[in-house]
């Protein structure tokens, strides 16, 4: 039998997850932490205009995990940044312009060390999470422009927890980067349930009620603070600076504890 011979393209698509601190309208309280990752705009076909994960061809002598590199710095001017590969996305119909393989990773920052300016067509969107059941509603928000979008998950395995995440409505976003993005969230949501991952998107030293709020965002949940306490007990440690957050007693400063991680 003769094969038939065709042509496949492989790209790399990144998920920039980050955090930010903004200041809270109620002065007496502590900055509103955001959860928030970056979007291009595409400037051609096919969907121009529409937004999409910052992302490229993997050019020949180059591995996925290079490009991604090479992409991060190129939107963000950072490098030594956590990345962790996600996804191989390899459906047949994911691209127009033909068969294109995609190496989606992820990306962890702290946006507080970001010095350069993003690229002109590049912006953050604030994450919303919504969730009813089975079903989620996204909402990614620059402030001018409003991304919506619905999921429902699917059970592949429980005994193994094993989830699909399947997207039944969209607007604005190209490809199939909605799914990547739910996909990108819950892996995250994971991580941060079972490692210490949490810590790459905070500064250098931070504050418990910064971290709750932290957890609490990419948890999606409220936290108890003394089952959170708990739970962070063996993985921060006290320094001796303070510092003053709105109207409260000045608080403590922390840092991560890299014993934790020795000992793991």
């Amino acid at each position: 039998m003769k094969k038939i011979k065709f042509n496949v393209a492989y790209t790399t698509d990144l998920l920039i997850f980050g955090i930010d601190s903004r200041k809270n309208a109620n002065t007496r309280s502590l900055p509103v932490k955001h959860f928030s990752i970056l979007l291009v705009k595409r400037d051609k076909e096919p969907f121009v205009d529409k937004w999409c994960l910052p992302g490229g061809f993997i050019e020949s002598g180059e591995t996925s995990k290079i490009a991604s590199d090479r992409v991060l710095t190129k939107e963000t001017g950072l490098t030594n940044v956590y990345m962790q590969q996600l996804s191989v996305n390899d459906a047949v119909n994911r691209d127009p312009r033909g068969r294109v393989i995609s190496v989606s990773y992820m990306a962890l920052i702290d946006r507080t060390l970001l010095v350069e300016k993003l690229q002109e067509n590049a912006c953050w969107f604030d994450i919303c999470i919504t969730e009813e059941n089975n079903f989620y509603h996204i909402v990614l928000t620059n402030g001018e422009e409003t991304i919506n979008y619905d999921v429902k998950k699917i059970p592949i395995d429980i005994k193994s927890d094993e989830y699909n995440y399947e997207v039944t409505s969209q607007s604005n976003l190209a490809f199939d980067h909605a799914k990547l993005i739910i996909d990108g969230i819950m892996e995250l949501r994971n991580k941060v349930n079972n490692t210490d991952i949490v810590f790459n998107l905070m500064p250098e030293k931070f504050t418990i009620g910064e971290l709750k709020q932290v957890y609490e965002l990419l948890l999606n949940k409220k936290l108890v603070n003394s089952a959170f306490r708990r739970t962070i007990a063996d993985k921060v440690i006290l320094t001796e600076e303070m510092v003053q957050t709105g109207g409260h007693r000045p608080s403590v400063l922390c840092q991560y504890n890299e014993e934790n991680l020795k000992n793991k």
